[in-house]
C-alpha cells in the first residue's frame, strides 16, 4: 500500500532546496556524456567531404546519408533505452546508451567502405538518441523547480561545448592526415568509454524511485544530501502541509497516461515543435560544410568557416544557463526559433568569408540556446513515470524529420542553389517559433504541479 504522506514528503523535500543540492560532479559527469554525444553529432558532417573523397562518394551525399542512418538509430535508441530508463532506472538507461554510442563510434573509425560507415552511424545514433533523452529527464528530476531550467542548462552546456569544438578539431585533424577522420571518430568513442567508468558515481533519481514505490530508498538518499546541503547553505525551510490528492494522482500515472487527453495534447505539441526544430537544424549541422565546398569553397576553407562559427555552440548553451529562469520558457523558445531563421538568412546571403563565419557563429549560438531550453521544456511536459519515454517519443520521432528532410534539401539545393536552400531552412525555423506558442507555461512550476 502506498504511503501517501511519505511520498509527498519526499517530493516536497526535493522542492525546498534553494539551489542545486547534489555534488556538482553530477552535472559534470552527465555533461561529459552530453559532450561526447553532441561531439559525435557534428563528426559526420565535418568529416563527410574527406570520407567522400576517399570512398568515391560526393561529400554532401555522405553527410546526408550518414546523418539519416544516425537519426533512424537515434529514434530506435530513444524509444528502446528510454523504456529501460523508465522501468529499471535512470542510471541503467544512461549506462546502456553510452555503451551503444561508444561501440558505434569506434567501429565507424574502422569502416573500409561507405556501407560500413552508414551501418555504424546507425549504431552510434542508437546510443546518442537514448542518452540525450534520458539525461534531460534525469537532470529535470534532480533539480528543484525554482532552478530546474538553470541547472539542466548547465549540464547541457558541457555537452554543447563538444558540439562547438568538434568542427575545430576536424579542421586541425582531418586535412593533414589520411586517417585524420578515423582518429576524429575514435576521440569521441574513447571519451564515451571514460565517462562510462565515472558515471557509476551518480545517484539514482529520487523522483524515479518514488514513482516505483521505493519511497524509503528515496528518503534515505535525501537524508544524505540534506546533511551536505545544510553544511553548505544552512537550515532548510519546513515542509509544507500535505496535499494528498496531488500525490495520489502522480502515483497512479502509468506509461499509457502519455496518451490521455491532457498529456496526449502535450505529446502532440512538443512533437510538432521538435519536428520543426530538427527539420531545419540537421541541414544546418550536417550539410553546411559540404554545401559550401559544392558552392566553390575549398575543403580547408569550409572547415575553417564552420569551425570558427561552431564556437557559438558552447556560448549558446551557457546563455541558456544564465537566462532560462528569467523568461517564460515557451516565449524564450519562440524568440530563439525566429533568431535561428534570421541567422539562416544570413548564411544564405554568403557575402564573404567573414559574413559566413558571423552568421554561422550566431546560428550555432542560438541553436544550442534553443536546444538546451527545448530539452528542459520537453521534460517538464510529462509525468515522472513516463518522463524519459515522453522526451524520447517527441525528440526521437522528431529526429525522423531530417530522414526525409536531408535528401529533400540536397535535391532542393541542386535545383535552386545555396541561397534559396538556406532561405527555406530559415522559414521552417520561424514556423517552429509560432507553433510552440500553443504550449504550456512551465517556468518556476513544480514537476508534480505540471503533471496534474
Amino acid at each position: 500500500m502506498v504511503d501517501v504522506q511519505q511520498d509527498f514528503q519526499v517530493s516536497e523535500r526535493l522542492e525546498r532546496f534553494r539551489t542545486w543540492p547534489w555534488p556538482y560532479t553530477v552535472l559534470v559527469i552527465v555533461g561529459a556524456a552530453y559532450f561526447f554525444g553532441l561531439f559525435d553529432v557534428l563528426t559526420i558532417g565535418t568529416a563527410a567531404p574527406t570520407i567522400g573523397a576517399q570512398m568515391g562518394v560526393a561529400g554532401e551525399v555522405v553527410a546526408s546519408n550518414g546523418t539519416v542512418f544516425s537519426l533512424v538509430g537515434y529514434a530506435v535508441g530513444a524509444f528502446l533505452f528510454s523504456h529501460i530508463s523508465d522501468t529499471l532506472g535512470r542510471k541503467r538507461g544512461l549506462t546502456v546508451s553510452l555503451i551503444a554510442y561508444s561501440v558505434g563510434s569506434i567501429l565507424t573509425a574502422t569502416a573500409t567502405d561507405i556501407t560500413q560507415v552508414y551501418v555504424w552511424r546507425f549504431v552510434t545514433g542508437i546510443g546518442i538518441g537514448a542518452d540525450l533523452a534520458i539525461a534531460a529527464a534525469y537532470l529535470s528530476e534532480l533539480a528543484p523547480h525554482n532552478n530546474r531550467g538553470k541547472f539542466q542548462s548547465l549540464g547541457t552546456f558541457f555537452g554543447f561545448t563538444g558540439a562547438g569544438v568538434a568542427p575545430l578539431i576536424g579542421y586541425f585533424l582531418i586535412p593533414p592526415l589520411d586517417i585524420g577522420w578515423r582518429i576524429f571518430f575514435i576521440i569521441g568513442a574513447l571519451g564515451g568509454i571514460f565517462v562510462l567508468f565515472i558515471r557509476k558515481n551518480v545517484p539514482e533519481s529520487p523522483r524515479w524511485l518514488l514513482s516505483k514505490g521505493r519511497a524509503k530508498e528515496a528518503s534515505e538518499l535525501l537524508d544524505k544530501i540534506e546533511i551536505t546541503y545544510k553544511s553548505r547553505y544552512g537550515d532548510l525551510p519546513p515542509l509544507s502541509e500535505m496535499k494528498a490528492e496531488i500525490v495520489e494522482s502522480e502515483m497512479k500515472i502509468p506509461l499509457l497516461h502519455l496518451f490521455s487527453k491532457k498529456h496526449g495534447l502535450r505529446l502532440a505539441l512538443v512533437l510538432a515543435v521538435f519536428l520543426f526544430y530538427y527539420l531545419y537544424t540537421y541541414p544546418f549541422l550536417a550539410l553546411t560544410t559540404s554545401l559550401l565546398v559544392h558552392s566553390g569553397f575549398s575543403i580547408v576553407a569550409s572547415l575553417f568557416m564552420v569551425g570558427l562559427g561552431g564556437l557559438g555552440y558552447a556560448v549558446g548553451a551557457f546563455s541558456a544557463f544564465l537566462t532560462t529562469e528569467r523568461i517564460e520558457r515557451k516565449y524564450l523558445i519562440s524568440i530563439l526559433f525566429v533568431l535561428q531563421g534570421i541567422c539562416m538568412f544570413g548564411i544564405a546571403i554568403k557575402l564573404n568569408t567573414a559574413e559566413i563565419i558571423i552568421s554561422d557563429f550566431f546560428g550555432s549560438l542560438t541553436n544550442t540556446f534553443l536546444a538546451t531550453t527545448l530539452y528542459v521544456y520537453a521534460a517538464e511536459n510529462f509525468p515522472t513515470r513516463a518522463r524519459s519515454n515522453g522526451v524520447a517519443a517527441t525528440d526521437g520521432v522528431g529526429h525522423l524529420a531530417p530522414v526525409f528532410g536531408l535528401p529533400f534539401m540536397i535535391g532542393f539545393f541542386g535545383m535552386n542553389g545555396f541561397f534559396n536552400t538556406y532561405l527555406l531552412i530559415g522559414i521552417i525555423a520561424i514556423v517552429g517559433g509560432i507553433v510552440v506558442l500553443a504550449g504550456i507555461r512551465s517556468t518556476g512550476r513544480k514537476l508534480e504541479e505540471l503533471s496534474e
